[in-house]
C-alpha cells in the first residue's frame, strides 16, 4: 500500500525533524475517519515546495499529529516545464482536466476566456472556481507522489494568455495544422500549449497566437476533446524529451 500523503499549507520552516506536526482539523479527521489510518502507521507531508517528511502519526480524542523523522527532496517532476493554456470549459471539465495536468507532469495551468467558450467567469465567481480547482490540484500532487503542486491561475484575456506566457517553443493547437514539430523538443527545457474550448479556436485566435509567437500544431490525425488534448501534448512532449520511456 502507497504511503498516506498530506498537502499541508505552511511554510518550510513548520516541520522540524525530531518534533511533533499537529495536523490540521480537515486533514486530521480526514486521516482518521476517512482512511482510518492507526497510530504508528507512517505518513508523509509535503508543502508543495519541493520537499517531504515523514513519520508515524498519532492520535487523541480531538487531534492528530505526525512525529517527523525523515526528510527527503526527491522529486517527480519532469525535466521539462510545461505549461498548459486551457480555454475556459465546464467546471466538470475543468476540475478533470486540472486533475489528470498534475498527474500527467504538467508545472502550470492557465484559464483563459476564448471566443467559444461556453463558460463565462469573472470576479467572486472566479476566484471561488480557482480556489477549488488548486485544492484539486494539491490532492492529485497528494495521490501521485508530486512534491511540487503546479500553479494554477487565469488571465482576463485571450490576448493575455498569448503575450504573458513564456517558453521555449509555444504551440497552439488547432485542426489542419503542421504535425512535423517532433524534431524540435528534445534539449528543450520548457513547452507551453494552448487548447481550445468546445469548437476549437477560431481562425482569428489562431492569427492572434501566430502573431505572439505560438505555432500551430497539430498532434495526430483525430480530433481531441478540450480536456484531452492538452494532456495528449503533454504525453507527447515528455515522451519525445525522455521523461516518459517509448515503447521497445
Amino acid at each position: 500500500m502507497p504511503t498516506p500523503r498530506f498537502f499541508i499549507d505552511a511554510p518550510t520552516d513548520a516541520f522540524q525533524l525530531g518534533g511533533r506536526f499537529e495536523l490540521p482539523p480537515k486533514t486530521a479527521r480526514h486521516a482518521g475517519r476517512s482512511l482510518r489510518l492507526a497510530a504508528g502507521e507512517i505518513v508523509e507531508l509535503f508543502n508543495g515546495t519541493g520537499a517531504a517528511w515523514s513519520g508515524p502519526v498519532g492520535f487523541s480524542d480531538a487531534s492528530a499529529w505526525v512525529e517527523l523523522e525523515h526528510r527527503t527532496d526527491r522529486t517527480a517532476e519532469s525535466p521539462l516545464a510545461i505549461t498548459l493554456l486551457q480555454s475556459l470549459v465546464a467546471p466538470e471539465k475543468a476540475d478533470w482536466i486540472v486533475e489528470k495536468a498534475v498527474e500527467a507532469g504538467i508545472s502550470e495551468i492557465i484559464f483563459m476566456p476564448a471566443e467559444r467558450s461556453v463558460t463565462k467567469l469573472a470576479g467572486e465567481r472566479l476566484e471561488k472556481r480557482l480556489a477549488r480547482l488548486t485544492d484539486i490540484a494539491r490532492s492529485a500532487a497528494e495521490q501521485c507522489g508530486r512534491n511540487v503542486v503546479p500553479l494554477v491561475r487565469a488571465v482576463p484575456s485571450l490576448e493575455a494568455g498569448f503575450k504573458t506566457v513564456s517558453g521555449d517553443v509555444k504551440f497552439v493547437l488547432a485542426p489542419g495544422a503542421d504535425a512535423s514539430a517532433s524534431s524540435m523538443l528534445p534539449g528543450l527545457l520548457s513547452v507551453a500549449f494552448a487548447v481550445g474550448p468546445e469548437g476549437g479556436f477560431s481562425a482569428r485566435e489562431i492569427e492572434l497566437a501566430a502573431a505572439h509567437g505560438w505555432r500551430p500544431q497539430l498532434l495526430g490525425p483525430r480530433v481531441l476533446r478540450t480536456e484531452t488534448a492538452g494532456l495528449a501534448a503533454a504525453i507527447w512532449a515528455q515522451t519525445l524529451v525522455g521523461d516518459l520511456p517509448r515503447a521497445c
